[in-house]
């Protein structure tokens, strides 16, 4: 169950709102107090997360009573089977448990009588996209179920179909007024969790497929006294008492006898002196829980606590336990889906730090069913992801809230609002004939080496000569746009070389940007671009050198049907991480989906002769790009 969208209505700035989300990363921008902590704010408070509670002043700043509705809504595999009630196997399509898309969308709605006023649990309702016949029969007890039944099979077919369990009396409505055919008219119904049948689909269905969410604020406490910190240490220590608990049951009785027996003595010489008062004396042994009596921090080797280091060092530590904490509760309830908010990471952090947090949070995201959703004010975080990953926060004309959805718009005002600035630094501008650029650095790699090694292209022309220069404009279309329109302001003929993606899921990073290659080539006869033929440069890379380097068995090209065109479509990272073994300490250092990339462009494209392009169809089409690179430098 991965999140899709957010619906906001009446909550705070937001009178009615959709926020969409990315299936993996996800960064929050737009300026101070413009709403991004509100949508952080509202997921906790649907998922029960408990950092966040709802009050009435809450409800949409132009109402004083009204509804506040929070809304989620998951893709999911509708086909899965479910068990709603006894043991029968059903889908959520079956029961119709799906919205208009086929999403399963869940709404909690608090009612607010005023602004004062303490709030309530929530209504729960699940948005169905429903037949429209004369009831809604979802809602319906097992004793109704059966008069709806009955009314539309004979007594010989109502005794077959009447097993015993909704579900199966559900599908065999559903059947009989043909409700599973495509031609059957259905509406939009809100279905209320809280009767019957809505109880067992919320308590047996939703529930337990809920992702976990877990929220890590900005302002919180990171002292090492914090309960934040201590927490995991107790639940931790708790769990081992639990495990010793009969050793510890046979310590706790010796010792209390002996006390005992002190106290009793104690009492006895009292009496041998005659004092009255000892007649009313008892011994009385009392012991705190033995998870009670530790406490946790963490020093550094010159002694120095947590409380008393930088607030940097401390927020990272803080968010690492938040990180330690939510695996553990991932592991414990063996949840399957998760999500990570995490309200500006960048708080007193070095730059350095904020590119090792968010290279964390990246690798993270793209493990399977793992959602994070940042918040940032930083370029550098926003420089980091891909356009599809950013969310930009705007105000309309009357000062609400808006999530900016065109892509131009929405990265000329992400540029705009972080104030981001071009990285390219080109140096001997007056030698310089023709600007060759790429994507990433890995990519000018790939081409320096195979210009330095294969006699043909260095020929063609020495890509290492002043007069070129290879350029890297950034892997992020925010930074790649930021430096593209840079360089147009330069008096220098340009070639553009950007992968094609074919091998992406997601049809929008299939040409993400062959709009700057149409620009370029629109433009005039001194710039050009091309687009990889290949889904990556990688591909280019012969099978044979990856197979020998990883020691894979594998690598399509021994006697496989259609072999190059496989290849030229992989996504050779993930391949490489799912077929190398990690125990080899030689492999593993250069097996992660982001070390194989940068391996493979960086270390093996030394090793490609003209033999290994030709074999993969490529020599005549890298040829053509160091040649066009001759042609744009004279």
């Amino acid at each position: 169950m991965v999140l899709k969208s957010l619906i906001l209505k009446n909550f705070r700035a937001y009178k009615d709102m959709e926020i969409n989300f990315d299936n993996n990363m996800n960064v929050i921008i737009g300026q101070n107090d413009i709403g991004k902590s509100t949508i952080l704010e509202a997921l906790d408070i649907f998922f029960e997360g408990n950092i966040i509670n709802i009050e009435g002043s809450d409800l949409y700043k132009e109402l004083e009573t009204g509804f506040i509705e929070i809304g989620v809504e998951f893709l999911i595999d509708n086909s899965k089977e479910i068990t709603i009630d006894t043991t029968y196997k059903t889908t959520p399509k079956k029961e119709f448990l799906l919205n208009q898309v086929g999403n399963l969308e869940i709404i909690k709605k608090w009612e607010i009588k005023n602004k004062d006023s303490k709030v309530g649990k929530p209504k729960i309702y699940l948005k169905s996209f429903y037949p429209k016949i004369e009831k809604n029969i979802i809602s319906l007890k097992n004793f109704d179920l059966k008069k709806e039944l009955k009314k539309l099979y004979s007594d010989t077919e109502y005794k077959e179909k009447n097993k015993g369990s909704n579900a199966l009396i559900r599908e065999a409505i559903y059947e009989k007024l043909n409700c599973y055919t495509e031609t059957i008219e259905k509406e939009l119904l809100e279905i209320d969790m809280e009767k019957d049948g809505g109880k067992d689909i919320w308590t047996s269905f939703v529930q337990n497929e809920l992702p976990l969410y877990f929220l890590f604020q900005s302002d919180r406490a990171n002292k090492d006294s914090d309960g934040d910190i201590q927490h995991p240490l107790k639940t931790a220590t708790k769990k081992i008492v639990a495990e010793f608990e009969d050793e510890f049951k046979k310590i706790k009785e010796g010792l209390e006898e002996k006390l005992n027996q002190i106290g009793i003595d104690t009492i006895d010489k009292m009496k041998d002196m005659g004092l009255d008062v000892a007649d009313s004396l008892t011994p009385k042994v009392r012991n705190k829980n033995l998870d009670t009596l530790f406490s946790f921090t963490l020093e550094s080797d010159d002694g120095i606590a947590l409380n008393k280091r930088g607030s940097g060092f401390r927020r990272m530590v803080m968010l690492n336990y938040f990180r330690a904490e939510a695996e553990r509760k991932i592991i414990e309830k063996n949840n399957k889906n998760v999500i990570y908010s995490i309200e500006e990471p960048e708080t007193a952090q070095h730059p350095n730090h904020q590119k090792m947090l968010i290279k964390a949070l990246l690798e993270l995201s793209n493990k399977d069913n793992h959602q994070v959703i940042i918040t940032t004010h930083t370029p550098e975080i926003a420089k980091m992801v891909n356009e599809n990953n950013l969310m930009l926060i705007d105000k309309d004309e009357d000062k609400n809230p808006i999530v900016i959805e065109n892509n131009e718009n929405k990265i000329s005002s992400i540029i705009q609002t972080l104030g981001i600035l071009p990285n390219i630094n080109i140096q001997k501008i007056q030698k310089i004939k023709v600007v060759v650029c790429f994507e990433g650095y890995t990519d000018v790699k790939f081409i320096e080496n195979i210009n330095e090694n294969i006699e043909e292209f260095k020929n063609t022309i020495d890509v290492s000569d002043d007069s070129v220069l290879l350029l890297p404009l950034g892997g992020s279309a925010l930074q790649h746009y930021v430096n593209y329109n840079y360089l147009d302001k330069l008096n220098v003929p340009q070639l553009h070389i950007y992968d094609s993606d074919y091998n992406q899921q997601d049809i929008k990073i299939h040409y993400q940007y062959k709009k700057y290659i149409d620009e370029i080539i629109l433009k005039d006869n001194s710039n050009y671009g091309f687009m990889t033929e290949k889904a990556e440069i990688e591909n280019y890379i012969h099978p044979k050198l990856i197979k020998d380097c990883y020691k894979i068995d594998t690598c399509f090209h021994d006697g496989v049907e259609n072999w190059l065109e496989t290849w030229s479509k992989s996504d050779l990272s993930v391949f490489i991480n799912n077929n190398t073994d990690k125990s080899d300490p030689n492999i593993e250092p250069i097996s992660s989906k982001r070390m194989s990339k940068k391996h493979l462009c960086i270390e093996l494209s030394k090793k490609l002769t003209k033999e290994h392009l030709i074999e993969l169809e490529a020599f005549d089409e890298i040829k053509g790009w160091f040649e066009k690179i001759r042609e744009l430098s004279e």
